[in-house]
């Protein structure tokens, strides 16, 4: 399994969103200092969101690999989910562009993938990460059995959710980022379309259900003219 690392454009839907942006939290000069600060400056916010919304850019800094530990202590036991955005950009932690992530960018990223309950990358960033482009080869091989999104080289969004697998078409797509961030809005209010029951257990989501959340969110990033049921395919 292998990890990448990019810098994470801020992901922003609107002020009802139930996301915690903790690479934003993190760059924000107002917060403590220290690791313990602020980790206690921030709980009480996070615990009130349904997604914790990190990156490889969360711990491209030392001191941010003792806060998050800390944070995710917390802040999975209280039923906040993670949802990583693996976006990596190697230039960022001084390796050259299109390098893969080095030996201390993984073991930096491990602890975010292990607390994921959802993951979204490029097939690039999948097969640096994870050795895999395929969204349920991903899923099944977690043992949190994660919500996977991979946009592969066409553009087409390639996802495992809820015990189900399919393909969204890439002109329904044109901007990945604000698809997730509805996405992620959509599914803190429709939790059961996760699927998921408990370790290592998958709980078949309703298709239709999720099919209307994916559209949804898909038209929030190419616009409702463009959205049609026959780009979204699931595989029952």
């Amino acid at each position: 399994m292998t990890f990448s690392r990019t810098f994470t454009r801020m992901i922003q839907v609107d002020r009802h969103t139930s996301m915690f942006d903790l690479f934003q939290a993190l760059r924000d000069d107002s917060t403590p200092n220290t690791p313990a600060a602020f980790t206690e400056a921030l709980m009480p916010e996070i615990k009130q969101s349904f997604w914790l919304l990190v990156s490889s850019n969360t711990v491209i800094d030392s001191q941010d690999t003792q806060v998050l530990p800390m944070i995710l202590e917390r802040a999975v036991p209280s039923g906040v989910s993670v949802a990583l955005n693996v976006d990596w950009q190697p230039q960022l932690w001084g390796l050259p562009p299109h390098s893969p992530p080095s030996s201390e960018v993984l073991r930096r990223v491990q602890p975010l993938i292990w607390a994921a309950q959802l993951i979204h990358c490029t097939g690039e960033e999948a097969e640096m990460f994870f050795g895999t482009t395929d969204p349920v080869r991903l899923h099944n091989g977690l043992p949190q059995r994660p919500a996977v999104l991979i946009m592969d080289s066409a553009g087409d969004l390639q996802w495992c959710i809820g015990g189900l697998r399919g393909r969204l078409d890439f002109s329904m797509l044109q901007d990945h980022e604000v698809f997730l961030a509805r996405l992620l809005d959509n599914l803190s209010t429709n939790p059961q379309l996760l699927g998921h029951a408990g370790p290592g257990v998958d709980a078949v989501a309703d298709p239709d259900g999720l099919a209307e959340q994916l559209l949804t969110a898909a038209a929030a990033s190419a616009g409702p003219s463009l959205i049609h049921n026959k780009g979204l395919f699931i595989d029952h």
